[in-house]
């Protein structure tokens, strides 16, 4: 087992929780690597802190009203954020509009200042979608319009 995979089974074997192939493995690792076993007595040590602290019962209501102040806390941050949010997206929306905008006009300007037909022809067929294969034939989307074609049934 490396360091890595032994740390993330630290808490895991602290509170007995390991499978017992599991514990056999981090056992064997924590008795060669002094490293992971330092982490873990100092978890333990931590673990037994917190195991023998006093405990205190909470007032009555104290969790509902922890809850509501959080709920109101996470509310009133959320109402926050969404007018900003709608913000930048719909700015974002319209700055796209206004680069494709202005590529339509600059390209419909050139096009007609030249006032070359050859020129607007061959324009039009360099961004024709003609040459575009949805499913070239050596694919597998090829294969498959080519099987489902009316000639290839029986």
């Amino acid at each position: 087992m490396k360091c890595v995979h032994a740390k993330k089974k630290i808490s895991q074997y602290v509170d007995d929780a390991l499978r017992p192939d599991e514990k056999k493995d981090f056992e064997s690792h924590i008795r060669s690597c002094t490293s992971c076993g330092e982490i873990l007595e100092e978890t333990r040590t931590i673990h037994r802190l917190f195991a023998s602290a006093r405990k205190f019962s909470a007032p009555y209501g104290f969790a509902g009203r922890v809850l509501a102040n959080v709920e109101e806390k996470e509310g009133a941050r959320l109402r926050s954020l969404r007018p900003r949010a709608l913000f930048l997206r719909a700015a974002q929306v319209a700055l796209a509009l206004v680069v494709m905008t202005t590529g339509i006009i600059s390209g419909n300007l050139l096009l007609a200042e030249n006032g070359d037909h050859m020129g607007q022809r061959a324009v039009r067929k360099t961004f024709s979608l003609d040459l575009f294969q949805a499913a070239p034939p050596d694919s597998m989307g090829g294969i498959y319009a080519t099987l489902m074609r009316p000639s290839h049934e029986r």
